[in-house]
């Protein structure tokens, strides 16, 4: 099971979201330090550093915006125009004659983009070529030492190198932990494959060799043995049902054991379909109800041989449908419909559902119930 697979996002996504929300940050900054430089450095060409300000907005609203796509964090082309922005940035003040290094931690986070898209060595390389601008730009400004050169080198090399390796290490991590999930998913799966086989087997042992030796005692009863044989077919329908589905209390076992119910006590055969399946909540169970009703129904007063029940669960409901070809009636004069509108039609509209009776003397009887998903 992956990261993504449980909610959590991979670890590119976040690494990615992590160096634009330091570029968005870094932009604030730098924006912070422009006032001040317009503000009391007369000396600084206001032009260059209104201009400069612009293009770090523009490129960080790009940015922002390819974040979303992230293949474009990965071309060369992003990447040489994103160093390209920062190494203007940072030599922005010595063009524009000011005192003060008002590009702030923008040449930061372009090296944190480039660790992320590229790895060390591209952010290596834009780090030397920040650095190399450090060092022609301080030869003309007066006042600034070799010391505060070479410590806003020292910054951008240990930016480069410690995001370019930091970020390397975190996503060979997060790759050897999504690989220990994936084989412990599996390792799991086999021992719950392993475990439904010996549950399978007993079952087999248990339920269908005794059926095969009641079968054996008085094979000429042939209703006896259609008896003993759809009843142990309907129990291992079941009994798949329940151990296939993802579902501690399967909808669909629940109905096919409900189904079995009106086949034992009347009799009659049901024929079941099943599309879906989900867990049984207290509203569902208010449909099994109804259902198993409507079965007893048919098998009491239809007088057909074989009833039809189809179930299916979507997003938006769960249905049910049962149908009879006997003899039919008239729902709004028969006498048992005040047992349907009890038993059926006021159980479901009690939970949020409906129930529709369909029927005419000698055509058979068609009952839809639906539940709508979620609280009704």
């Amino acid at each position: 099971m992956s990261s993504q697979t449980r909610g959590i996002p991979p670890i590119d996504d976040t690494l990615r979201w992590v160096v634009v929300g330091f570029r968005v940050l870094a932009l604030a900054w730098m924006g912070a330090l422009v006032g001040a430089t317009l503000l009391d450095d007369p000396g600084a060409n206001r032009t260059v550093v209104a201009w400069t300000l612009a293009l770090a907005i523009a490129w960080t609203g790009i940015t922002v915006a390819h974040a979303i796509r992230p293949r474009w964090f990965r071309t060369i082309p992003w990447m040489v125009a994103d160093g390209l922005v920062a190494l203007w940035v940072s030599i922005s003040p010595f063009v524009a004659g000011s005192q003060d290094l008002f590009f702030g931690g923008y040449p930061i986070s372009s090296l944190l983009v480039l660790a992320y898209a590229g790895g060390p060595w591209p952010a290596f390389g834009a780090a030397a070529l920040i650095a190399a601008g450090q060092v022609v730009g301080a030869f003309g400004e007066v006042g600034r030492t070799s010391t505060q050169v070479a410590g806003d080198i020292g910054v951008f090399v240990a930016t480069a190198l410690a995001g370019g390796w930091g970020f390397s290490a975190l996503r060979r991590y997060d790759q050897a932990r999504s690989q220990a999930e994936e084989a412990l998913e599996e390792e799991r799966a086999a021992r719950r494959q392993a475990h439904d086989r010996a549950e399978i087997a007993a079952h087999l042992h248990d339920s269908v060799l005794q059926t095969l030796a009641l079968i054996q005692q008085d094979p000429a009863d042939s209703r006896r043995v259609a008896a003993l044989a759809r009843g142990q077919e309907r129990e291992l329908r079941q009994y798949l049902d329940q151990i296939a589905s993802p579902h501690t209390h399967s909808l669909r076992a629940a109905l096919r054991r409900a189904a079995g119910e009106v086949e034992d006590l009347h009799q009659i055969r049901v024929d079941m379909v099943m599309v879906g399946d989900c867990e049984v909540d207290d509203r569902l169970e208010a449909l099994v109800e109804a259902t198993r009703e409507a079965l007893v129904n048919a098998a009491r007063y239809s007088g057909a041989e074989t009833i039809s029940l189809f179930g299916e669960v979507s997003d938006e409901g769960v249905a049910a449908t049962v149908r009879d070809r006997g003899r039919g009636f008239d729902p709004g004069r028969a006498g048992g419909g005040r047992g349907i509108a009890e038993s059926i039609v006021g159980r479901m509209q009690r939970h949020g559902g409906t129930a529709v009776v369909r029927s005419r003397p000698g055509e058979g009887t068609e009952i839809d119930l639906h539940l709508v998903r979620g609280d009704g």
